[in-house]
């Protein structure tokens, strides 16, 4: 997760590629096995942000370090004072082949300043291991060290220094293995209780709150596995502030710090934190759950790190071992549909990070009363993108004998999905497009109707949606190709959106129609019903902090 930038490590265009942004341009180029950034101010404005570290015209630095390597990469530029590693401010995205500026790679609000990201501080406290940033404000000096670039071995398994040393006899390795009974000269999480082998994970995948800030910014973390996290860096639950009294002048001083991270029921919204949905969630609390249940770091995939053999439902049957038999008796949905996979309606996409919809690993059953209250989308209309969360709330009570929800006139009749689209607050808007594009959804609500409202998402403020929204639409049929840039000017995205709806009645075929869909019988989309949730939209500030 940080890499020195050498030729086997970056894997963004750097030959000669220009890019500018208000006031600044810059000229990338690889010189043999080195990686430099050329900056240029061009017209240098007063509206330009202190942070973005305008210098001299021609200033040369070479390129440092990245972060990331599934979904973009994210470069750092050596300053002063001492090892100091500020941001390139372009990233680039592997699946588009492109260079974009690294504010439209968040879910922010346009009108906020760029951030000032600063490798050593924001980025060392999980993409390395042992890492200190050692920034003494009393010197003004920044000397950073680590013990390695990126997730190394010491970061599960605690310092090795022992542990080699014993081992370097190769029959006592032996041994050791054949007894089968473990290594004491090193932690190992699988063999550790299963809520403390999951505070291993925690350490990053948590949203965790620094005790003493002025000693994690000499010595970093001082939590080592095996230890209780807590100690130094309690993750922070807003179902239980009543038991974290220390959060409460800080929340004072940070109103929206929860509201930046958290729902309003306080569950997780954002990626990487998959460790505060677990520790709510029933299975943990009540049960042996723990992050290794379900994933491994040394026998899996690396794309998700899932366990061998948990794909699929194995990963809940191991313990709803009475479901084993007939799961299709509980889903009521066909065996081996998406439908009936437990992670779909027990641990939905509710969480948002890297430009996409993300699994929040908390396990609850759909509730239509909690999505209504929150806002918080239920697994059922992520997937059924045409129905209402009245119609949910119907299946709910036949099936489950849930109690009924006391929904609104408009939650009872309009697709949850569409209201979300429209109305909703920004995260709600870039889940709700992202399911717009995800196949077993599209399969479950048909696809021909959602074109208008992905082409209303193609000019939304926040680029995060557009981004998302312009990527589901071209998986519609007919939409192949779709010529849409998210970064373009905004009379680009309109015409854009209006080159979509367009389209949408030339192909003039629509496979859902009805007041819940606001598409009328005849095909025509109902516009007077949608202005009306636009003009509802909710447009607070959101920044949320992935």
């Amino acid at each position: 997760m940080t890499q020195l930038a050498q030729p086997d490590t970056v894997r963004a265009a750097f030959d000669q590629v220009s890019l500018s942004t208000p006031g600044q341009s810059f000229r990338l180029t690889q010189r043999g096995n080195e990686f430099w950034e050329e900056e240029n101010v061009s017209s240098p404005s007063a509206a330009l942000p202190a942070a973005t570290g305008v210098t001299a015209p021609g200033t040369s630095r070479r390129v440092g370090m990245l972060t990331g390597s599934h979904h973009m990469e994210m470069f750092w530029i050596p300053r002063q004072p001492g090892n100091l590693q500020r941001i390139f401010p372009f990233a680039y995205l592997l699946d588009d082949h492109r260079w974009v500026p690294v504010k439209d790679t968040f879910l922010r609000d346009p009108n906020l300043l760029q951030d000032d990201n600063l490798w050593n501080v924001d980025c060392i406290q999980c993409h390395t291991t042992a890492g200190q940033p050692r920034a003494e404000a009393e010197v003004g000096r920044v000397e950073t060290r680590l013990g390695e670039m990126g997730i190394a071995c010491e970061s599960c398994h605690g310092p090795a220094k022992e542990h080699v040393r014993a081992n370097a006899n190769p029959v006592r390795r032996y041994v050791l293995h054949l007894r089968g009974s473990g290594d004491q000269t090193i932690i190992n999480p699988a063999r550790l209780p299963a809520k403390v082998g999951s505070e291993v994970c925690g350490q990053c995948h948590g949203i965790k709150w620094i005790r003493n800030r002025q000693d994690f910014l000499r010595n970093g973390f001082r939590y080592q596995p095996g230890e209780e996290l807590a100690r130094d860096t309690p993750i922070v639950q807003p179902t239980r502030l009543a038991s974290q009294p220390w959060l409460t002048e800080p929340l004072r001083r940070r109103p929206g710090y929860l509201a930046e991270r958290f729902w309003p029921d306080g569950m997780v919204r954002i990626s990487g934190r998959d460790y505060n949905g677990l520790i709510d969630a029933p299975c943990y609390q009540r049960g042996e759950l723990s992050c290794l249940s379900c994933h491994s770091m040394h026998h899996s995939s690396p794309t998700n790190q899932l366990r061998n053999g948990m794909e699929g439902n194995q990963a809940c049957l191991q313990c709803h071992t009475k479901m084993q038999g007939n799961v299709a008796a509980h889903t009521h949905h066909e065996a081996g549909s998406s439908g009936s996979l437990c992670y779909n309606c027990h641990m939905p996409r509710t969480t948002y990070g890297l430009l996409k919809a993300i699994r929040s690993h908390y396990i609850e059953s759909p509730s239509t009363a909690r999505a209504a209250r929150t806002g918080r989308p239920d697994g059922c209309s992520l997937c059924h993108l045409d129905r209402s969360l009245g119609w949910v709330d119907q299946h709910l009570v036949a099936w489950y004998g849930t109690k009924p929800a006391s929904l609104t006139p408009e939650q009872q009749t309009i697709s949850a999905a569409i209201t979300w689209a429209l109305r909703g607050d920004a995260g709600q808007r870039a889940l709700a497009a992202w399911h717009m594009g995800w196949e077993p959804a599209r399969k479950a609500s048909g696809e021909r109707w959602l074109a208008p409202f992905l082409g209303q998402l193609l000019i939304d403020p926040y680029s995060a949606v557009r981004y998302i929204a312009g990527h589901s639409l071209e998986r519609l049929p007919g939409f192949d190709g779709f010529a849409y840039d998210y970064l373009g000017t905004p009379a680009q995205r309109e015409k854009a959106r209006q080159q979509a709806l367009a389209h949408w009645q030339e192909l003039g075929a629509t496979d859902r129609t009805g007041a819940e869909v606001l598409v009328s019988k005849d095909g025509r989309l109902q516009q007077d019903a949608m202005s009306s949730l636009l003009q509802q939209r909710d447009d607070r500030s959101m920044d949320l902090k992935e």
